[in-house]
């Protein structure tokens, strides 16, 4: 048996595994970083609406139309305002927050909207500009009931609720 022809035989070098190994530590890394990402938006949490509400008008302005947030019919839908007719908008469906029947929704007039219940209207709108309709979110916690407020230039502001007595779950 020759034994140079042993000693160098093709085959990987250390260097070459130790780049591949931190390549896939890398990849797993931003894989799980996105998918928690997205696992944050399904929790029914407060957090996930401001940054839900922030993105929306952040996406009216950039693409410069108007956007309308439709929540009914236990689903949740994201439309864009062409020649005074609301048409759907192509929206990744994991991005919504996750909407239970606890939570409470008042649009600018008033009206207070269930997740339930059947609604032709958009609960917010998002115009280019970076105003907004503005309405509220209530949240009907363990300890606490929190509110989200959306004003007409689209700043999103959290509070408790003190009023408790006054929503309807």
């Amino acid at each position: 048996m020759d034994y140079r022809k042993v000693n160098f035989s093709n085959g990987f070098t250390l260097l070459e595994l130790l780049i591949v190994l931190i390549l896939m530590g890398l990849v797993s890394t931003v894989i799980i970083t996105n998918t928690s990402f997205i696992d944050e938006y399904k929790s029914d949490r407060v957090e996930p609406y401001k940054k839900f509400i922030n993105f929306l008008s952040e996406e009216s302005a950039l693409t410069k139309k108007t956007l309308g947030w439709f929540i009914g019919k236990d689903a949740q839908s994201i439309y864009v305002l062409k020649m005074n007719e609301w048409y759907p908008y192509e929206f990744d469906s994991a991005f919504y927050p996750s909407v239970n029947s606890q939570i409470l929704f008042k649009d600018a007039q008033g009206q207070q909207l269930l997740f339930s219940q059947e609604i032709e209207e958009p609960f917010l709108i998002f115009y280019p500009s970076g105003q907004s309709s503005g309405g509220e979110i209530y949240f009907d916690e363990s300890n606490s009931s929190r509110v989200i407020t959306v004003d007409t230039f689209g700043k999103v502001s959290e509070s408790e609720n003190l009023n408790v007595s006054s929503k309807r779950f």
